[in-house]
């Protein structure tokens, strides 16, 4: 499973105009370019697995939240996962969502992690997240977390 947040770094390059010191511009620089390299050299090796939810989450995230990617090409990125074989796609169930707002309130993680890691907990290994939650996640649940990010 790969974290949205990684995805949505790779997309959009920083603008040194949106961060209050060059210090903070060049770390988001650098997590972006790793981002992308994680894309291009790792991700092609991978069997990935992503929930239904975090598809469009994926969307949401692209197109609606800080600097906007347009949403024609959130669209197409959201229509090149879903038609691409090689990612498998996992339906968020009645079940999850449960589950998710049990582990929410317990752990205090927003729900919208659950919702994309339940769905797929049992076919993965490993999640590739710079997120602080998953890394809690992980230990939880037994799963692997790596930051592709090197932070």
């Amino acid at each position: 499973m790969i974290d949205t947040e990684i995805r949505s770094i790779a997309k959009k390059k920083p603008s040194v105009s949106s961060f209050s010191s060059q210090e903070d511009y060049l770390k988001a620089l650098r997590m972006h370019e790793e981002a992308l390299k994680f894309f291009r050299e790792k991700f092609p090796e991978l069997e990935v697995y992503i929930s239904t939810h975090q598809i469009g989450e994926i969307y949401h995230v692209l197109a609606f939240r800080g600097t906007k990617v347009p949403k024609e090409e959130a669209k197409k990125i959201v229509w090149a996962i879903l038609e691409d074989d090689k990612i498998i796609k996992v339906p968020l169930l009645p079940g999850h969502l449960k589950d998710a707002l049990e582990e929410s309130a317990k752990t205090g993680i927003h729900i919208w992690d659950y919702l994309c890691f339940l769905p797929v907990k049992d076919y993965i290994d490993v999640v590739f997240s710079c997120d602080i939650h998953f890394q809690k996640i992980g230990v939880e649940l037994n799963v692997e977390v790596i930051n592709p990010l090197g932070g």
